[in-house]
């Protein structure tokens, strides 16, 4: 391999590695993971509204039980304790049953409403916990094949490392030197070739006299005299 064909091979080296390492800080993965955790987040954010709410409706249909035993305690107490001397004490008797009765049937409505209001919370939570479910195995699965991704990229690097370093070996400091300041001003598209009499990278026809120039110098590496990048004349 020429010296010229040793910078060629660099820069393509160099283009590769700095594509495979774009493409990994811009892998979809990451996107979706980063939405994924956001939208976990919400859900547990919702979930805890809805444990919540189905805590309240629990306590309040138990404070409900509670009230219940409480009347059907005074009814029985009130038919066992009673007294019926008399038709009046009979009326009150029956006046007081009947009080306990409604205020028992008020208590199961209210249960029956807040049965089924818990009913429609409780699917609420378990379709809650079925999306966190979904969330958490959608997070596995993609962070496992960003790692696997990570992984290639990282071996390919890691092989362009090894190669750029063997071909280094093959272009003189002074070279590398030239190119590293070429890259630094210019980017990574730092060395050209000749085609005819354009540049590959700039584009720019050369006029007659300075190809005419270019040939009289016979350089195989020279100097674009439009974009100031390296000029390949031969290989």
């Amino acid at each position: 391999m020429t010296e010229s064909e040793a910078l060629l091979s660099l820069q393509e080296i160099d283009l590769e590695m700095k594509r495979l390492t774009k493409e990994a800080a811009a892998l979809p993965q990451k996107a979706k993971i980063e939405a994924g955790r956001a939208a976990r987040k919400k859900v547990d954010s919702e979930l805890l509204k809805i444990v919540g709410q189905r805590k309240d409706v629990e306590m309040e249909i138990d404070e409900l039980a509670a009230n219940r035993r409480a009347l059907e305690g005074q009814v029985n107490a009130a038919s066992k304790d009673a007294q019926v001397a008399d038709h009046r004490a009979a009326l009150d008797l029956e006046n007081r049953l009947d009080m306990l009765a409604k205020q028992i049937e008020k208590i199961d409505y209210q249960t029956n409403s807040l049965i089924e209001r818990l009913e429609v919370v409780e699917r609420a939570e378990k379709n809650a916990h079925a999306v966190q479910q979904r969330l958490d195995g959608e997070l596995v699965s993609l962070a496992t094949s960003l790692k696997e991704t990570l992984e290639d990229i990282n071996n390919q690097l890691t092989s362009l490392k090894r190669k750029r370093q063997v071909t280094l070996t093959q272009i003189s400091p002074e070279l590398q030197l030239r190119y590293n300041q070429t890259v630094e001003r210019l980017g990574p598209l730092a060395v050209e070739t000749l085609m005819g009499n354009e540049p590959s990278a700039c584009r720019v026809k050369l006029q007659p006299a300075t190809y005419s120039d270019l040939n009289r110098r016979a350089e195989p590496i020279d100097e674009c005299p439009y974009c100031h990048r390296i000029l390949i004349t031969e290989f």
